[in-house]
């Protein structure tokens, strides 16, 4: 049996005449040099000539070398576009995390950090405001309703800083990211945090 090659496609043949019209015969090295290349995403033309690697996919082979049509090129940065954007939201919401000391504490009691901090800036505002869920919180770790209501407003004025800070980078990152003209511009973008804002 011997192996041929014609339009991107290997035909096991007991006979010449089994094999298509101007297919090639070609070793068992050659076969496996050649699956080897088409599966890393290069073409072999019916002369056996093997091309570059495809560079993307959206690069199509016009017979001679890989192009990026315009409608490609687009698809292409709208794509890595996502990608850095993706990358950048995780990179902020990561630093909160750790900042704010989020990935430290367990969900359950994340979610009462909004009720926490209305009533710490009601209280604020009022000391006569109800305070249920700090009152609650206070007792039971055993310490003074009011220690614990200035503690959760300080930390609350902390909170909405450091998010507004983070927040603002991020967006202006996004900004760049929507602005960029092509995919080398977007290598050059990326998410900056000064310490010093986490310690303010």
């Amino acid at each position: 049996m011997t192996i041929y090659f014609k339009d991107q496609a290997f035909y096991d043949c007991d006979t010449p005449e089994q094999a298509p019209e101007g297919a090639r015969p070609v070793s068992p090295e050659q076969h496996a040099g050649l699956l080897a290349a088409l599966n890393s995403g290069c073409v072999v033309s019916d002369d056996l000539t093997v091309s570059p690697p495809r560079p993307s996919e959206y690069h199509e082979w016009d017979g001679g070398s890989w192009v990026l049509k315009p409608t490609a090129k687009k698809k292409m940065l709208q794509q890595a576009k996502s990608e850095k954007l993706a990358e950048v939201n995780r990179a902020a919401q990561s630093y909160i995390d750790r900042a704010a000391g989020l990935d430290k504490v367990p969900e359950f009691e994340v979610a009462t950090w909004t009720t926490q901090a209305f009533e710490a800036k009601a209280w604020h505002a009022d000391p006569n405001a109800a305070t249920p869920t700090l009152d609650a919180i206070a007792a039971s770790r055993g310490v003074p309703p009011a220690a614990l209501r200035q503690k959760a407003y300080e930390k609350t004025l902390k909170f909405e800083r450091l998010t507004a800070y983070v927040a603002g980078l991020r967006q202006a990152v996004e900004d760049k990211i929507n602005a960029a003209a092509n995919i080398d511009a977007l290598t050059d973008i990326s998410l900056v945090f000064d310490p010093k804002a986490e310690a303010e």
